[in-house]
């Protein structure tokens, strides 16, 4: 009878600690990360940065899905356009639009090319500085909203630097 209570214990036991392990490992598969690169100036002199973002949706890549992009950012910015990574090739850059008292923008994100079979995924979009002001530091957001079998997941992450920097 011992040997039949202790077996089962070993089985209960056996069993927590994959199911721990497998939560703690799952864990790193749902990610977002955002990064901001100076890219010099444009035509009309301004400042532009380029905010990179890499994304992983991890076991929701096998299910049914769509993601929603958003993009936030600080005041003097301007959103030009967006291009993501579709099928491991970035191809065209898209227009995004807002008005001067908004102060963020939605992008859609074709879930079937821009994700790869591991659930990653990459994209930027470009800000334009309209509003020069060297002694505040600016801001950038993006959010990602994956909905799979109707359960809606949201990532965030953002970054910041000196206009200074920017400006100079």
């Amino acid at each position: 009878m011992a040997f039949i209570f202790f077996g089962i214990v070993l089985i209960i036991c056996v069993i927590t600690v994959a199911l721990v392990f497998m939560r703690k490992f799952s864990k790193n598969d749902i990610m977002l990360e955002v990064v901001a690169t100076c890219e010099g100036r444009n035509e009309d002199n301004q400042a532009i940065m380029r905010i990179y973002f890499t994304y992983s949706i991890g076991r929701l890549a096998r299910r049914r899905r769509e993601i929603i992009g958003s993009i936030e950012w600080s005041e003097g910015w301007m959103p030009v356009s967006y291009n993501l990574k579709e099928n491991g090739v970035y191809y065209e850059e898209r227009l995004l639009y807002a008005t001067t008292e908004q102060s963020y923008s939605t992008f859609e994100i074709n879930a079937i090319n821009a994700i790869d079979e591991q659930g990653r995924g990459e994209g930027y979009v470009v800000l334009v500085l309209e509003k020069p002001n060297p002694s505040t530091i600016s801001r950038a957001g993006v959010v990602l909203a994956v909905t799979a079998n109707m359960v809606t997941y949201q990532l965030s992450d953002s970054t910041s630097w000196h206009n200074d920097v920017v400006v100079n």
